[in-house]
């Protein structure tokens, strides 16, 4: 085995140990499937619309009977139109409030925006990005924040093998810049590249490597980055409204045939990512961090697939230019000027084909950014199934990662104030690492069901499979110490379905965990029909003493 292939081993082996674990911990993932047919509908459509002029400023005061909605050519009726625009934010807007919880109750639902303003949210793809361009991609970051407008909202997030949170939504340019400063990313995991790039390694120049090992590194590169798209859906299809994905990275080819025969594929997956990314509203501007350096035709590949990945999702690809900050600002400045149309399809088939959207203005010289259509796929079907490497729980239930939204909901976590010498029958302990004493953690529950898939049945009720887990890690992260799941076949008359709507579910489960030492606790949620996943970590240093 090489070098590289050494190096590509380390960086899979905890992400593979810990995603067996969690297998281990989840319960069988199959659906009840029904005896009678769910007629599904085609949901309410948004089009975001970002208009530019000749010089690609963004232009204000059309009217909804400016446009022309078309979808495969055929003329929709729209259902709302508004403007959104920086030059008439209000003055006294409030801040991004957190939601008001009691003591020891945690809770994943995203809170409501202050203003109209989208998010912008600044992916460090650390994996996709060579190690020589980091930093200056990091001061032209810094940059960008010294001047960037009062008020502009920001999540941070980092890639490296896996997807992990810097800083939540804030428009505080210091948490900005310690977020964009943080070791985590380059701690967590260095860049999947070849270590004859890296100016902190030995020189391996004269290493011999079989082409096969490029390959390897490169299909593995890319399915990191497929898995990381399907979770920044999740996690951002929470929050409403549109958000402006910011990605600076070096970007994969979608599909790469080098000397040694055919590598991989991965256009219709990256297709199926991106129209996730699409229908969460996410429109992604890509930055290339290499700046003016092009000359060879991977990177013009490359180029070609963040273009691409703009283009599906109505944004805006940056290439060329050593001005990466300048970069950002055209970004928050265009996909903050925007209209939104809404629609409802007149073709409700779910028939897995893609739907052209057209959008014209009735003036001239514009040009217009907006998706350029969507896949008519039922999300419950194999078809709307995701592509990741691993499960969409088991990507949630990662400590360190992303806490998705698709399912919001709240938990209060009670600690026991006595010891216990035995764990509950239906805890599954680590043997080796769980010693006596044990400390008992109850946890209780309360789901938003809007994210569940409920289907009536011909008697009237309504029925959802779903699933409710916690699992244990130690404090360092790498090792699942407990864990406890159960999945759910709830039946529900219609009354009680409509009370749930309004108040939520409730369930109950308990953990234990070692009495003495710090740990992180990690609750998700996950209906089994629809795929949709919810997920808190709560540090057990932040829980309170209610003695």
């Amino acid at each position: 085995m090489t070098i590289s292939a050494l190096r590509t081993q380390r960086h899979t082996s905890l992400l593979t140990a810990i995603a067996i674990a969690i297998a281990a911990a989840l319960p069988a993932q199959t659906p009840v499937q029904p005896e009678y047919t769910i007629q599904a509908r085609v949901p309410l459509t948004y089009v975001d619309i970002v208009v530019t002029d000749a010089q690609g400023h963004p232009v204000h005061g059309l009217k909804q009977s400016d446009f022309t909605l078309l979808e495969d050519n055929h003329p929709m009726m729209s259902n709302s139109f508004e403007e959104h625009r920086t030059d008439q934010v209000p003055p006294a807007a409030s801040p991004l409030q957190a939601v008001k919880l009691p003591p020891n109750t945690f809770t994943n639902t995203a809170p409501a925006p202050a203003t109209g303003s989208p998010i912008n949210v600044l992916l460090i793809d650390n994996l996709n990005t060579p190690t020589q361009v980091q930093q200056r991609v990091q001061l032209e970051m810094l940059n960008y924040v010294k001047r960037m407008p009062a008020g502009t909202r920001f999540i941070v997030l980092g890639l490296t093998y896996r997807l992990f949170i810097l800083q939540g939504v804030t428009s505080d340019p210091e948490r900005i810049n310690a977020a964009i400063t943080d070791k985590k990313s380059l701690y967590l995991a260095p860049p999947l590249e070849d270590l004859k790039q890296d100016p902190m390694g030995p020189d391996l120049s004269t290493v011999p490597e079989p082409p096969e090992a490029d390959c390897n590194r490169m299909a593995l590169r890319g399915q990191y980055t497929l898995t990381a798209m399907h979770q920044l859906a999740r996690y951002l299809s929470g929050i409403a409204g549109r958000k402006n994905l910011i990605w600076f990275g070096g970007s994969f080819p979608p599909k790469w045939s080098p000397d040694i025969g055919d590598c991989y594929d991965f256009t219709q997956p990256l297709n199926q990512a991106t129209d996730q990314l699409a229908r969460a509203r996410i429109a992604i501007y890509t930055v290339e961090s290499r700046g003016l350096q092009k000359d060879n035709r991977l990177l013009l590949e490359e180029d070609y697939n963040m273009q691409l990945r703009a283009d599906q999702t109505g944004g805006k690809a940056f290439f060329h230019t050593n001005d990466l900050a300048g970069s950002i600002a055209n970004a928050v400045n265009t996909g903050s000027n925007f209209y939104t149309l809404t629609y409802t399809p007149t073709n409700q088939t779910l028939d897995t084909h893609f739907r052209t959207i057209t959008v014209k203005v009735s003036q001239p010289n514009l040009h217009l950014s907006y998706r350029p259509g969507y896949y008519a796929i039922d999300p419950a079907s194999p078809a709307g199934k995701k592509v990741d490497a691993v499960t969409p729980m088991q990507s949630a239930m990662m400590r360190g990662g992303l806490e998705p939204t698709q399912i919001q909901f709240s938990v209060r976590v009670t600690q026991s104030p006595n010891t216990e010498t035995s764990v509950p029958a239906d805890n599954k302990p680590n043997s080796k690492q769980m010693k006596p004493p044990y400390r008992r953690y109850s946890l209780a529950y309360t789901i938003d069901i809007h994210g569940i898939q409920f289907d009536q049945s011909p008697d009237g009720n309504y029925r959802a499979n779903f699933e409710y887990t916690a699992m244990l890690y130690n404090a360092d992260g790498d090792a699942v110490l407990n864990s406890t799941s159960k999945s759910i076949n709830p039946v529900l008359p219609p009354a009680v379905y409509r009370s749930m709507l309004q108040g939520g579910a409730h369930a109950r489960q308990e953990i234990d965990l070692p009495a003495i030492g710090d740990y992180f606790l990690r609750i998700g949620v996950h209906d089994l029909a629809s795929d949709h996943v919810g997920a808190i970590e709560i540090p057990t240093t932040s829980l309170t003493s209610t003695n």
